[in-house]
């Protein structure tokens, strides 16, 4: 009796006032991380070049950069690289045979040294190696300068920068399609070109015989101090210079007679 009495005094609640389930996702908290969609690399690595480069080297022009990971970045165009020489355009001059605008070759009479060279190429290789992510390829870029210095080193620096203006050209359309184990490989078809005539002369090396040679014939003649060499010039090509100590047995000599 009880029971009935309680059953009929509870509300029973109806249909609608049962929330229906939510098929909404969970709301992520306020101020949670979301890492930023990274790119892929040449290799297919995962990579955020386009991000780092900038921070990487800051100093380099972004339209530099790019023509540097396109491989439209020319041997001419390296001055660009070059903190004392970046901010000069591209001089253009008028070809009257040819009725165009050419591109002036006044630029490349500035790389006057090995240096302005190397060091501007070192900056073109980190950024293409920042972006292939790849060692080999950054070994190949090594090789590269190596024979560059090596060169330097035998030929003059006219020669070699020919050589190097014409394989810098040539390897950037091996990069183009993916080939960059060139790059540390001698040229056969230019290298001949390093001939005989610009090698650059060996300094001459004095041999131990000459070198005594010519320090003895600093010496004073010790037969003249002994009254042993009257010719002149010296017949053993040494100065004729008394020496201190023969002077004053010679000074000794003449007050001794004096006194007799």
């Amino acid at each position: 009796m009880v029971r009935g009495f309680l059953a009929r005094s509870s509300p029973v609640p109806s249909a609608s006032a049962i929330p229906a389930p939510s098929n909404s996702a969970p709301t992520a908290p306020i101020g949670a991380f979301v890492p930023p969609v990274a790119g892929l690399g040449v290799t297919g690595t995962s990579s955020t070049a386009s991000l780092s480069l900038h921070t990487r080297l800051p100093e380099v022009d972004s339209a530099v950069r790019g023509a540097i990971i396109s491989h439209d970045f020319k041997a001419v165009d390296l001055h660009k690289l070059d903190p004392t020489q970046r901010d000069k355009g591209t001089a253009y001059t008028f070809n009257g045979s040819r009725n165009l605008f050419e591109v002036s070759h006044r630029l490349v009479k500035e790389f006057k040294i090995p240096l302005s060279v190397i060091i501007p190429l070192q900056t073109y290789f980190d950024i293409l190696s920042f972006h292939v992510k790849d060692n080999m390829v950054a070994g190949h870029f090594f090789w590269y300068t190596a024979l560059l210095v090596k060169l330097v080193a035998e030929y003059a620096w006219s020669a070699v920068y020919d050589y190097h203006s014409v394989i810098f050209n040539r390897r950037r359309a091996d990069m183009a399609v993916g080939a960059y184990s060139q790059c540390g490989q001698r040229d056969n078809d230019c290298y001949p070109n390093m001939s005989y005539a610009h090698r650059k002369a060996m300094p001459a090396k004095a041999s131990n015989g000459s070198f005594s040679r010519a320090s003895m014939s600093k010496e004073p003649c010790r037969n003249l101090n002994e009254g042993k060499c009257t010719a002149n010039p010296c017949s053993w090509g040494r100065p004729h210079a008394c020496s201190a100590h023969s002077t004053t047995l010679r000074v000794l000599f003449i007050v001794l007679n004096l006194m007799i």
